[in-house]
């Protein structure tokens, strides 16, 4: 007689063992390869403005949003580090997919009687999810950023639904700290980002049907707590962090700057019509078979329609295989953000038809009544919040809606987990289908994540080639490409006698904050500047001369010609740009920029 105990010769206990030490593993991938490069490359461009954005949050109000009152603070916490701080977006990714991946399974606990009664059924379901949050650094700069603050602050509002839903399924008291835990996230969001309203705004709304089970008392309660919670994260940011009269105005003058030039709602519509609709064309077409084969296989109850179900599945998964490896669709990075998608879409749309096959095929009588066909209102309006939150938590971006939203495929993945178990009475081909899409998007997320870190990191060359130790104290910790390692050293080493004492204005064109960053320099005007926001960069030169005109004339480094928008900028801080600047050094001396520097001071460092 065997051994061992009987639990273990259960085979959903065995299979749930399996689901975890794997999921556990490709988590432990992402995770471990983001700590090992949190000290590799730096980006001069977007990850330089928000570094530098974040290192004078203290002074410089001229900010489009402002996230970087949420991380600024962390930043000088840990001594203007950018490794740490890198870690620090790394923990925060980890801590906030632990809790949504664990709030989700604890309610769908109640919502799957049948499941295993072992503690294993929620840990291999967190786990899961925590791989899938490998996405969030699939192609973003290793740094965060107010995208960051967003999808992880939709999730945990997730979390605090799927609460507020556990306690209302169990009869129980809305546990007070659940909606004043979703309005100080609320005030994080909006704080960081404005178009965070959307995504706020249907959560709210899933949050009150859902505390409508517990009567309209319920809901008066829980949206005064959540108010209150909002109201402590306005005091506090008011006492603690910076006074709401002056970040608030500068978020509201940035904005008026880039009113007119930016997108506006009607055109970011269509471009998120018209990119989804050409993603959702590639999606069918490459993986158009393995969608027939799950139809088939769940009003599958013939024995003849089973066998054509699993026919049209094997060659299903092998045509996706090869699309997936043939178009690169499961590789990260930038260079492939128009890639993957395809990979990750394809799998969502397997559960979305295996969850619409499973309540149409009991509506004909072909299969018996699933758990999904008996959910309550409440679990539909939180299965739809679990679908649509990846692509509202993105709004706002002027990217493909979807660049941004694949970032939280971990909600997509509870949702494939809520369907897998919810759909037990459909044929076995149809579960097996939907199980082994789930277990390989999670195998491509942790592909995404690995080579998008190491591989293809944001505007970056490949982490084998970052070598060389930073010499730049702003830059401590870091490891560098050689070339650009000299190439920073001969930038600073020109411009020494210029930089003393630190902290002195410069102006960096264009979109070269990090430059600015690592010469311990400050801007002149918002931390942004683009080449084809030249009037904003104009408007917030000016704004800052207006409010705070700078003592020491700011030095200016161009990776272009100096155009007439630029001198007019800078007449509004009282310089003549061709009587107050000459040119430092031929540009072949200065890693190919234009450096200027105030005719004065290069007269007095030259002896005339």
């Amino acid at each position: 007689m065997s051994t061992l105990p009987v639990v273990l010769r259960n085979r959903r206990f065995v299979l749930l063992l399996a689901l975890f030490v794997v999921a556990a593993g490709l988590s432990a991938w992402w995770i471990v390869t983001m700590a090992l490069v949190a000290g590799k490359g730096f980006d001069v461009t977007d990850e330089g403005y928000y570094l530098l954005s974040y290192r004078w949050w203290q002074s410089n109000p001229l900010a489009l949003s402002g996230v970087q009152y949420l991380y600024g603070p962390v930043f000088q916490v840990f001594g203007y580090s950018i490794v740490k701080l890198r870690l620090f977006r790394l923990l925060t990714v980890v801590v906030v997919h632990l809790l949504f991946g664990y709030s989700f399974m604890r309610w769908l606990r109640g919502r799957r009687p049948g499941m295993p009664p072992t503690k294993l059924f929620e840990a291999a379901g967190t786990a899961m999810i925590l791989a899938a949050g490998g996405m969030c650094v699939a192609w973003l700069p290793l740094s965060p950023g107010y995208n960051d603050v967003i999808l992880l602050g939709a999730l945990l509002l997730v979390s605090c639904v799927l609460w507020m839903a556990t306690a209302v399924d169990r009869d129980r008291p809305v546990p007070f700290w659940t909606p004043v835990v979703a309005g100080l996230v609320i005030g994080a969001m909006v704080l960081a980002k404005w178009s965070s309203v959307v995504p706020i705004g249907l959560i709210v709304i899933a949050a009150v049907v859902v505390l409508a089970g517990q009567g309209w008392r319920a809901v008066a309660r829980g949206i005064l707590y959540a108010l209150g919670g909002l109201a402590m994260a306005a005091l506090f940011v008011q006492l603690f962090v910076v006074p709401l009269n002056v970040a608030v105005p500068g978020i509201l003058t940035v904005n008026k700057f880039i009113a007119g030039t930016s997108y506006s709602p009607t055109e970011l519509l269509h471009h998120y019509w018209t990119t989804g609709i050409d993603l959702l064309g590639r999606t069918l077409l490459y993986h158009g078979l393995l969608l027939v084969a799950t139809a088939v296989a769940v009003v599958g109850r013939w024995r003849s329609v089973r066998i054509v179900a699993a026919v049209l599945a094997v060659a299903g998964f092998a045509v996706s295989a090869w699309r997936v490896i043939a178009d690169e669709g499961a590789l990260g990075g930038p260079a492939h953000i128009y890639k993957y998608p395809t990979t990750l879409l394809g799998a969502v749309l397997v559960a979305v038809v295996a969850a619409a096959g499973a309540l149409i095929a009991w509506r004909a009588g072909v299969t018996e009544c699933s758990r999904l066909c008996r959910e309550n209102t409440r679990t539909w309006v939180i299965l739809v919040l679990l679908f649509v939150i990846p692509i509202v938590q993105a709004f706002g971006t002027n990217t493909p809606l979807y660049t941004i939203g694949f970032n939280a495929f971990a909600a997509w993945t509870a949702l494939t987990i809520a369907i897998l178990t919810g759909i037990w009475p459909t044929p076995v081909v149809a579960r097996a289908i939907l199980g082994a899409t789930l277990a390989a998007s999670l195998v491509a997320t942790g592909t995404i994540a690995y080579t998008g870190l190491t591989k293809y990191p944001y505007r970056s060359v490949p982490t084998s080639q970052l070598t060389v130790a930073a010499s730049q104290p702003a830059l401590a910790g870091l490891r560098l490409a050689p070339k650009a390692e000299q190439n920073y050293g001969r930038l600073k080493k020109a411009l020494a006698p210029y930089l003393i004492p630190g902290g002195r204005p410069i102006l960096a064109l264009d979109k070269m904050a990090g430059l600015v960053l690592m010469l311990g320099g400050r801007p002149l005007g918002e931390a942004w500047i683009a080449p084809k926001e030249q009037d904003r960069t104009v408007a917030g030169v000016e704004e800052a001369c207006r409010t705070q005109r700078p003592s020491r004339k700011p030095l200016i480094i161009a990776n272009r010609s100096i155009s007439d928008k630029d001198i007019t900028a800078l007449r509004a801080c009282g310089l003549d740009f061709g009587a107050d600047y000459v040119l430092l050094a031929p540009p072949r001396q200065t890693i190919g920029l234009q450096v200027w520097v105030p005719k004065a001071e290069r007269a007095a460092h030259t002896g005339g």
